[in-house]
């Protein structure tokens, strides 16, 4: 997770980075997201993520390759319209169009990982469940 991150996934955009592995560990299987067979099964649009407090469900919204830059890694905005700017910009990106609504409201969950020397793989989703333990 980003260091400027709550770990209680409280910020406007929570940042989690992985290796992309071969052997497919850690974030080795997003490549996959960009698959059109994986595109048309929406129960893969679903990131689930548990914590010792918290059971989380995110629905995929943007996925893309990117040169490596730090514009899709801010975690707070200054205002609503800052934030707007953000989700407007990172759906836009989004190679495949997942036709959900994120708006003010939303908070989200970015997965960062290098796709080749040069270039970042991204998947960008917003909470839609939580569950206290």
């Amino acid at each position: 997770m980003d260091y400027r991150n709550n770990t209680d996934f409280e910020d406007k955009n929570t940042i989690i980075y992985g290796h992309n592995r071969f052997d497919k560990s850690m974030f080795g299987s997003l490549k996959n997201l960009l698959d059109n067979n994986w595109l048309k099964n929406k129960d893969n649009h679903i990131i689930k993520i548990s914590t010792e407090k918290y059971s989380m469900n995110f629905q995929v919204f943007s996925i893309y390759r990117i040169k490596t830059t730090s514009d899709y890694l801010i975690n707070n905005f200054n205002s609503e319209e800052d934030f707007n700017k953000f989700i407007k910009m990172i759906t836009k990106r989004s190679s495949y169009n997942f036709k959900i609504d994120v708006n003010n409201n939303d908070k989200i969950l970015t997965l960062s990982t290098c796709s080749g020397s040069k270039n970042k793989l991204v998947v960008h989703a917003k909470l839609i469940k939580v569950q206290y333990k």
